[in-house]
């Protein structure tokens, strides 16, 4: 049996990027459709700013728009960089842009009512594909343990497991809550305004090679969503609200489930041994602020990017190797926070019989 550096289980953004990054090592990636396939595959791939007050949120997620453009632009990947326009979208946000305004940190104009980015762009994810060079296994996986290394349906073995399979579950760990989000783009051919840059609203609008691409993210925590021409429809009655088209014709519809997790935030790094940690010191379930971590050996998630992940992916890997390479921390994205939000809440009932 052939041992690997690492396994990468999820060949979407997140997955993609974080075995790009780690392309020096042996590594291998594995999902059951394809690479870029799902919800990965069906992601406007809109790189816009987010407007709102200048939390850590909105820090981390600027900072990795900014990041990802730059990535991409030297890997060689047309970033279709023309600006955005952010507008709000109702009379109550019309006066929380006023307040926003004094809050954001990214060079922006004033236009129409709204927020204009020079730095709004657009990814083509097919683009990433000829460039995301790895080795690749299409497989559902069924079994993966821990022996001395870590072994995936009784066929391949490897030191480090990175877990990147989005709303999916390959592992239960408890404190890591991932819900799935639909989101869904439609492409049309028409006639529409003339406008030389993106615009979004309660939707993304762009124009790449003759198309109008509109995306938008539709249901959270729901299961049973899957593309239909009433939805499609839906979205494009948003766009007519943000610009005029006429004689349109939709020619394609692609949905999938973005993964988020309950903070928004995404969810970065090593995987942490639950039980062991509440058995070591069990007043976390009290409040108390934990002074040891204890991790799972070889096991990290790669997760959560919602609807942003082809502007959280770069960032996130990069992290994440920082992190296993020179133990930097991961700050905000790491997982502590969501396993002291569960233990306080969860942990005393289960610190006896919490696996993780």
């Amino acid at each position: 049996m052939k041992v690997f550096d690492f396994v990468v289980i999820g060949a979407g953004i997140a997955g993609s990027m974080i075995a790009y990054m780690l392309k020096e090592y042996n590594v291998l990636v594995i999902d059951k459709k394809g690479i870029l396939e799902g919800a990965s595959k069906a992601a406007g791939a809109f790189i816009f700013p987010k407007v709102g007050f200048n939390t850590k949120y909105t820090r981390f997620i600027n900072n990795a728009i900014v990041e990802s453009i730059n990535f991409y632009k030297t890997i060689g990947v047309n970033t279709h960089t023309k600006g955005v326009l952010i507008l709000p979208r109702d009379e109550r946000d019309i006066e929380k842009f006023k307040k926003y305004e004094k809050e954001i940190t990214i060079p922006f104009k004033r236009f129409k009512g709204g927020f204009f980015f020079e730095i709004g762009s657009i990814i083509n994810p097919e683009d990433l594909k000829n460039i995301f060079n790895f080795n690749f296994l299409q497989e559902e996986v069924i079994e993966l343990k821990k022996e001395k290394n870590w072994i995936i349906n009784n066929s391949i073995e490897s030191k480090n497991v990175i877990l990147a399979t989005g709303f999916e579950k390959v592992l239960n760990i408890e404190y890591l809550k991932i819900r799935p989000i639909w989101g869904e783009r439609i492409e049309i051919e028409g006639e529409w305004e003339n406008i030389d840059y993106y615009v979004h609203k309660n939707c993304s609008v762009g124009i790449i090679d003759n198309r109008l691409k509109i995306g938008a993210t539709h249901k959270r925590d729901v299961l049973d969503a899957k593309e239909n021409l009433q939805e499609a429809y839906e979205l494009l009655k948003k766009a007519k609200e943000i610009i005029d088209i006429k004689n349109e014709k939709i020619v394609d519809i692609k949905g999938g489930f973005r993964a988020a997790s309950i903070d928004y935030f995404p969810t970065v790094g090593p995987v942490i041994d639950a039980h062991k940690t509440l058995q070591n010191q069990p007043r976390i379930v009290k409040g108390e602020i934990p002074k040891k971590y204890f991790y799972v050996d070889g096991l990290y998630v790669i997760n959560g990017m919602g609807g942003r992940g082809f502007s959280n992916a770069y960032l996130c890997a990069k992290m994440l190797k920082d992190f296993i390479e020179k133990n930097i921390s991961l700050g905000v994205i790491g997982l502590e926070r969501l396993f002291v939000k569960w233990a306080r809440k969860e942990g005393d009932l289960r610190r006896n019989n919490v696996k993780s």
